[in-house]
């Protein structure tokens, strides 16, 4: 299953405000890549934005909760199950979303 995460934070929470605060984090992306139950497909950040755009691959949403803990204290955001768009389009094609009549 893959999940679209978005994450912002503040400019006082930002991890690049200083080498402090920079450890902790780069040290935690590592572990992200290496994390049980989780396969890291991309990662993206809009440094003016403060916000981190992930997606990742995983069976249940429990691995995903544990592999991002560590963004907590950082800031917020979301988590959501989407699909591929090469699976959409049948789902497309079957009806599946049109009105019911």
């Amino acid at each position: 299953m893959l999940f679209q995460v978005i994450h912002t934070h503040t400019n006082e929470n930002c991890p690049a405000r200083s080498p402090e605060h920079a450890k902790p984090f780069g040290e935690w992306w590592q572990s992200l890549k290496k994390a049980t139950g989780v396969k890291l497909l991309s990662g993206y950040v809009s440094p003016i934005d403060h916000t981190f755009y992930f997606v990742i691959e995983a069976d249940d949403f429990t691995a995903v909760t544990r592999a991002l803990g560590g963004l907590n204290p950082l800031g917020s955001g979301s988590i959501r199950p989407v699909i591929t768009l090469d699976q959409t389009l049948p789902l497309i094609e079957s009806g599946i979303f049109r009105a019911s009549r």
